[in-house]
């Protein structure tokens, strides 16, 4: 597996031979460095009592004042409201319908991990398929049961010395001071030749984000000319799609993925690409292909639902909609689109029960005024299905009427639902300012081919008729 297909791999690479570290000058940094907990607290997230009572043993010892329990992902983000933790430790399997791994990618998803918060995940699956699969989401460090105090102990020392020697530049791309990235990587390459390839992904990252493109390119493409590694050509590929040089960018990617099929941001961006070559079945096939993997992510899963609407396949897009709703319910990934998208799939299909019962699910995953929301535009979607477009086209004036405030606010994808229902229903102004209104926020592919179509179909019925 190469050092891109995890993160932390880059991190044991650095401490495989740890006399190339410059030694700290004084004995208060050595001591520090044994005792990066000190004063801060540690949150455990473990359904065993006694591997919670081992591991707090071991996280007192590296200086943590205090260590708190939770067994579940509800407890976890409850916590988190409250209290700030330096290290999270958490157990794969928990208690309720989530995982760790659900856990680790909300919380990254919904940028709820500061860049000093040390997450690492532990678990009893040795599987390769899983590792890389929980890796896609970045946690510090992967421990795999049995561990002794001493691997813990190392890994957590490990982590905390890395975030502190780097932490200038985590701090300034965390915060977007990206004009200050270069002359703090110069420097700290200097200061710690042993994390030399994780700085130069931070100064790579920080041109990427500040559009630099053109610097960044010239950057790369000189790193790879010395010693070239799948992350390079990701970030590479990355430059070009940005620059809708798409052609340039899916030879890379296609290289990367037939050489590293287990790197999934590689698989990601190429179908991204595809997409945006309009080519999305072949998009959709280079996603499934990853099996089981496409499966441990809820974004994904919305990427390649949304890729079978694209296409056309009814069939596929319900699988990876159920999926998704089944996956992120109760949680910060729950959209109420999803449920709209299902629900029209079964409108489309004559199974109005099937429609129905979504809204049983949406009381435990959507609030009351989304509710509210989504059985107007469900009884709407039944209408415009059964032919009766005027009787929809006064329900969905009434709605815009009743909510004109909240359809601002909505997100960019049930404000997509709302414009498709618009121009089915003849309401083409109504549509087109929805689609001026969510263009402002810079939409995803799925959601530009979406509004595309019912234009396109707004406008064939015209000339139908």
């Amino acid at each position: 597996m190469s050092d891109a297909a995890t993160p932390w791999d880059l991190v044991d690479q650095a401490f495989s031979n740890t006399k190339q570290e410059q030694a700290p000058s004084k004995m208060q940094q050595a001591v520090k460095d044994m005792t990066p907990l000190k004063g801060k607290t540690a949150l455990v997230v473990d359904t065993a009592l006694a591997t919670r009572r081992a591991i707090q043993e071991q996280l007192s010892q590296l200086g943590a004042r205090s260590v708190i329990f939770a067994s579940s992902v509800s407890e976890v983000e409850q916590m988190l409201e409250s209290r700030e933790f330096a290290l999270i430790v958490c157990e794969y399997q928990l208690e309720g319908d989530r995982n760790g791994q659900q856990l680790l990618e909300e919380l990254r998803v919904g940028k709820k991990l500061h860049w000093n918060i040390a997450f690492m995940m532990v678990t009893g699956e040795r599987t390769y398929s899983n590792v890389v699969a929980v890796a896609e989401f970045e946690p510090d460090d992967y421990l795999i049961k049995p561990f002794t105090a001493s691997i813990l102990s190392d890994r957590v020392v490990r982590i905390f010395n890395r975030k502190a020697r780097l932490g200038e530049a985590y701090s300034a791309l965390y915060e977007g001071r990206h004009d200050e990235m270069p002359a703090i990587c110069e420097q700290l390459q200097k200061s710690y030749p042993l994390y030399e390839q994780e700085i130069q992904r931070l100064r790579i990252d920080s041109l990427v984000l500040s559009a630099r493109f053109t610097d960044a390119e010239d950057e790369l493409n000189r790193l790879i000319s010395i010693s070239p590694k799948p992350w390079m050509q990701l970030k590479l590929a990355k430059v070009k799609s940005e620059q809708k040089r798409y052609a340039e960018a899916g030879s890379l990617l296609e290289e990367v993925v037939r050489t590293n099929p287990e790197y999934l941001a590689a698989t990601d961006l190429f179908s991204e690409v595809l997409w945006e070559q309009n080519k999305p079945d072949e998009a959709l096939e280079v996603l499934e292909r990853l099996g089981a993997k496409a499966l441990n992510s809820t974004t994904r899963l919305r990427k390649l639902a949304d890729l079978a609407v694209r296409v056309g396949d009814d069939t596929r897009s319900k699988n990876y909609l159920t999926k998704v709703i089944d996956r992120s319910r109760n949680s910060s990934l729950s959209q109420l689109a999803d449920y709209l998208q299902l629900s029209k799939i079964y409108i489309r299909e004559g199974k109005v029960d099937e429609a129905e019962r979504l809204t049983s699910k949406m009381r435990t995953a959507v609030n009351s005024t989304e509710l509210e929301f989504a059985r107007s535009l469900m009884n709407i979607q039944k209408q415009i299905s059964e032919g009766k477009i005027e009787a929809a086209a006064e329900k969905l004036e009434e709605f815009f009427q009743t909510h004109a405030e909240q359809i601002q606010t909505m997100e960019n994808e049930t404000q997509t639902s709302l414009l498709e229902q618009c121009f089915a229903t003849n309401m083409q102004q109504r549509g087109l300012d929805l689609a001026r209104n969510i263009s402002k926020r810079k939409p995803n592919k799925a959601i530009l081919d979406r509004i595309k179509n019912a234009i396109a179909s707004a406008k064939q019925t015209e000339t139908d008729e």
